[in-house]
């Protein structure tokens, strides 16, 4: 019989309520919680605490998932590797260069999984994108919109001290769509970044070009909701809606314009993160542990050292 891993959750956020539990709960995944300030029941777990480092010693878990302030990743990550767990964090998993390298590390030393939780590209709606693009070498250019109303004053993301802004909360997704369709060295870069009074990055435009491909990317705290993904290839565009935060109680569509004719692919409704942790379950019962390090050091690599 195939071992259950149990998980416990350090950190009780938005979407650990609203995406994480109700995912553990579908595909009876044992978990408990570990939160500061939640003192309520929560439902299906089987053991809450409100202290981290009880949890860590009491929860008997095998994997944890980190869902804490941005400022907080680093320090807790490598406490939760040196007591043995399993690990996947919240984007961004760090917030400085070396961070990375230090958790990687530990988790090889120790024989752990280490992962961050960007999982929008398991999705259906993109391995659908990939085949009706092709072979890569069809791209010509791509562009990105990620436009979100201006955050409450209160919210974590406009949090200076807890290291919020919009390049921490949406420059992993700039790195993964650069790291999955483009395989070539940069030869321009022009990036403009605004940060609001308190110093805190509220937006960031990227143009790269690369030896055959652009990439033009807005990602933007202020204004109009725009979540979207346009790609040219040499005959045909791709347009795809809620590329990174697809819902999995939705159809989305993608668009598919050749010439003058347009056409819609409906996609069957489908849960990334859900995706995502059996793939992160089924690489730690294989001992596959370094499974995700390569991808996480060109990410850190795009972020800090390409956009930044």
């Amino acid at each position: 019989m195939k071992k259950k891993y149990k998980i416990l959750l350090i950190g009780y956020s938005n979407i650990a309520k609203k995406r994480y539990i109700n995912t553990f709960i579908k595909n009876n995944i044992p978990f408990c919680v570990a939160s500061r300030s939640y003192k309520k029941k929560i439902k299906g777990s089987y053991l809450q605490f409100d202290n981290y480092d009880k949890a860590l010693k009491y929860s008997g878990a095998d994997i944890v998932y980190l869902s804490l302030p941005n400022s907080m990743h680093f320090n807790w990550s490598k406490k939760v590797l040196n007591s043995g767990f399993h690990l996947i964090v919240d984007k961004p998993i760090t917030t400085r260069t070396g961070e990375l390298n230090h958790l990687i590390k530990i988790a090889e030393k120790k024989q752990l999984l280490l992962t961050e939780a960007t999982f929008f590209n398991y999705h259906k709606q993109f391995e659908l994108t990939k085949k009706y693009i092709g072979n890569l070498s069809n791209i010509e250019q791509i562009f990105v919109n990620f436009t979100i109303p201006t955050p409450k004053k209160k919210s974590l993301l406009l949090s200076k001290k807890f290291e919020g802004g919009a390049f921490m909360d949406m420059s992993p997704y700039a790195a993964s769509i650069n790291r999955i369709f483009i395989k070539e060295n940069l030869k321009k870069k022009s990036i403009i970044i605004k940060k609001n009074m308190n110093g805190l990055i509220i937006s960031f435009d990227v143009f790269l070009k690369y030896k055959t491909k652009i990439f033009n990317g807005t990602f933007k705290f202020g204004g109009d909701y725009k979540n979207e993904l346009l790609i040219y290839c040499k005959n045909k565009s791709i347009e795809i809606r809620r590329i990174f935060s697809p819902p999995e109680d939705v159809k989305l569509k993608i668009q598919i314009n050749k010439k003058n004719h347009s056409k819609i692919i409906i996609v069957k409704k489908d849960n990334c993160f859900e995706n995502y942790l059996i793939e992160i379950i089924k690489n730690i019962r294989n001992r596959n542990y370094a499974f995700y390090n390569k991808k996480m050091i060109k990410d850190e690599n795009f972020r800090f050292k390409i956009i930044k």
